[in-house]
């Protein structure tokens, strides 16, 4: 599933021209609200590592498109400068 999600924003990027700001709005009008239907239902799975793991490498990879920082960046540090709270946090 996460990969077709990077797939669209780069898509918005490369093709289109699309600016950080339309990523953005992309990510959180479309793919975030698909990643967190039914998350009261599943909230008590996070306490698994990998699953909590996946969900942070989903956002990750898309704030570093957002961003066009480099893959050494951490999560943390993504979150901030998209001002984006994290996944694990907003479920």
């Amino acid at each position: 599933m996460y990969n077709a999600n990077i797939y669209l924003l780069k898509i918005g990027k490369n093709d289109m021209g699309l600016k950080h700001t339309a990523l953005k709005t992309i990510f959180a009008g479309g793919i975030l609200p698909l990643i967190l239907y039914g998350a009261p239902v599943w909230k008590g799975v996070l306490d698994i590592t990998c699953i909590k793991a996946k969900l942070i490498r989903v956002q990750r990879l898309n704030n570093i498109k957002i961003t066009k920082a480099y893959r050494t960046v951490s999560n943390e540090a993504l979150c901030l400068i998209t001002s984006l709270i994290p996944i694990n946090i907003r479920i």
